[in-house]
């Protein structure tokens, strides 16, 4: 056998493998939260790429949680700026000697107290904020989709419950 031949050989064994078709799967999308679909924008068929918005759910009482958490740390943060005025005044006494130790050791208390307090709510705050991003469902990576089981109006109330199916490329 030549060379030539063997390069055509190749080549057709090549064009025979190109033209198999691709097998496709399934790629289930739910949403981790509960809420009512508010906007679904895509449809049946249509193409997406990674990133693309599918749908939404709405966040409103999210946004409310959010908001009272984002208070309690305000609230905690102004507590504290009040406990290090208390703090520094009791340093100040102590060290012209005209109050207790004691009463150096709980101003200091309480400041510490409260910066914990401040530190536990902003993780608290943003653990909640990193939930956000699962009222917006974007498609996970490109693909086409095949069917949408959530539409407009409907409740999302378990979690994971399949909202659409993307068929992906293997």
């Amino acid at each position: 056998m030549g060379v030539g031949k063997m390069k055509k050989g190749i080549w057709l064994c090549l064009a025979i493998f190109a033209a198999l078709p691709v097998e496709a799967a399934t790629v289930k999308i739910g949403a981790l939260v509960s809420g009512q679909v508010i906007k679904v924008y895509v449809k049946p068929g249509q193409k997406v790429v990674k990133g693309q918005k599918l749908l939404e759910i709405d966040d409103a009482a999210f946004q409310a949680e959010v908001a009272a958490a984002d208070a309690r740390l305000a609230q905690a943060e102004l507590k504290l700026a009040d406990a290090k005025v208390e703090l520094d005044k009791q340093l100040d006494l102590f060290d012209r000697t005209v109050t207790a130790k004691r009463a150096l050791d709980k101003a200091q208390l309480a400041y510490d107290l409260l910066q914990q307090q401040v530190k536990m709510l902003t993780a608290q705050l943003n653990a909640k904020k990193a939930w956000q991003k699962y009222y917006h469902l974007v498609a996970p990576r490109k693909g086409r989709v095949a069917k949408i089981y959530a539409h407009v109006g409907s409740t999302v109330y378990l979690e994971n419950t399949p909202l659409l199916d993307l068929e992906v490329k293997e």
